[in-house]
């Protein structure tokens, strides 16, 4: 999960604010065509744009999209005691079935499914690794894990192996070796999901939501035209990789490894981790994935796990998914200062107009 550039606006990241900005969009003439707003949520900044002249309707569209974000925090938070997700980590894993509410049944069946899809290499469950590592802190350590502690994590743990829904979908069931559940790789999309539904359901016709990057639509952007957003170089912040049409029912997420990560030996570590090894993904030298979807929470999810899978096999797996993709990658292996390249799914450059500065297909 990692940020996309939103070319019709500037997001500046101001911490600890609920609501910390407002912006206006302007019309030819002068006159007010819209609003965005600025929030600091999931340890990330939120853009909600809503183009409506209307300040009432876009202030309470962007109030309802806040409360409902804070709402899903409030359940899938594992450091927050009271969460949910808490409740579960802390249950014992004996295959007895525990009562879950409608929003982690959703949650929990779409990141199963992805589990399967990607023979496991997308992980529900590696809270203790994630721990281990510490990207998942304000204060990331920036160290190496102990190798030993590692490997035992990995002898002792099945991580999401064990985990199952049952039949009505009301329980979840945690077998023993079941790591602690962590959502951070799809939570966000489902919150995109939830807030473009909300949005619709009060009136509001046009609009953007970009969450860490993971980014929903309603209706049209500026001018009347499809909303347009920038994929970003991966190692080049200023610039972008080529910029997305998107309409309402595409949604954007992009994975990558230049937001959470610190470099040792003149290796890479970064926060998408790879259960098979305990280590940040490395396979292919993946560098970023950009996945288009009919639902966010498929594009979040799809994109971390076709970074773990690699180039090659992330292409297959977004194929099986019905999921368009790009995934960037070094093609000599030297994912600091080597050559890139890119591959992606047959019908992903005809949604994104490409500007991929010469990087080849290979």
């Amino acid at each position: 999960m990692t940020r996309l550039i939103f070319l019709l606006l500037l997001v500046s990241i101001v911490a600890g604010i609920k609501v910390f900005g407002t912006k206006f969009m302007h019309r030819e003439d002068g006159s007010t065509a819209g609003y965005a707003f600025d929030s600091f949520v999931m340890g990330s900044v939120m853009t909600v744009t809503i183009r409506d002249p209307d300040k009432a309707l876009a202030e309470k569209g962007a109030a309802l999209v806040l409360d409902e974000v804070h709402r899903i925090t409030g359940i899938f938070d594992p450091h927050n005691p009271g969460s949910e997700i808490s409740r579960l980590n802390n249950s014992p894993r004996d295959g007895v079935p525990l009562t879950i509410g409608a929003d982690m049944s959703l949650v929990l069946s779409e990141a199963l499914r992805i589990r399967d899809a990607s023979g496991g290499l997308f992980d529900p469950a590696l809270g203790e690794l994630i721990n281990l590592w510490g990207f998942n802190s304000e204060s990331a350590k920036h160290e190496l894990p102990d190798s030993a502690r590692i490997k035992a994590l990995g002898d002792s743990l099945r991580w999401g192996a064990g985990i199952r829904l049952g039949e009505n979908g009301k329980t979840v069931i945690l077998e023993p070796e079941t790591g602690r559940l962590d959502l951070g790789a799809i939570i966000a999309g489902y919150a995109v999901d939830r807030s473009v539904a909300l949005l619709r359901q009060n009136g509001i016709r046009n609009a953007l939501i970009n969450l860490t990057g993971e980014i929903g639509v309603l209706g049209v952007g500026s001018n009347g035209r499809s909303w347009r957003v920038g994929v970003q170089h991966p190692r080049k912040s200023a610039s972008h990789l080529g910029v997305i049409e998107q309409v309402e029912g595409l949604f954007v997420a992009t994975s990558g490894d230049y937001e959470r990560y610190f470099v040792r030996e003149g290796r890479r570590y970064h926060h998408i981790l790879d259960p098979r090894t305990g280590y940040s993904a490395k396979e292919g030298a993946a560098i970023s994935v950009t996945v288009i979807a009919s639902s966010c929470i498929v594009a979040d999810a799809a994109s971390t796990a076709a970074f773990v899978l690699g180039p090659e096999s992330g292409v297959k797996f977004l194929d099986s998914l019905g999921c368009q993709g790009l995934i960037v990658y070094a093609a000599d292996g030297d994912t600091e200062s080597g050559k890139l390249a890119y591959r992606a799914t047959e019908g992903f450059l005809r949604i994104m107009k490409p500007d991929l500065e010469g990087l080849p297909i290979l």
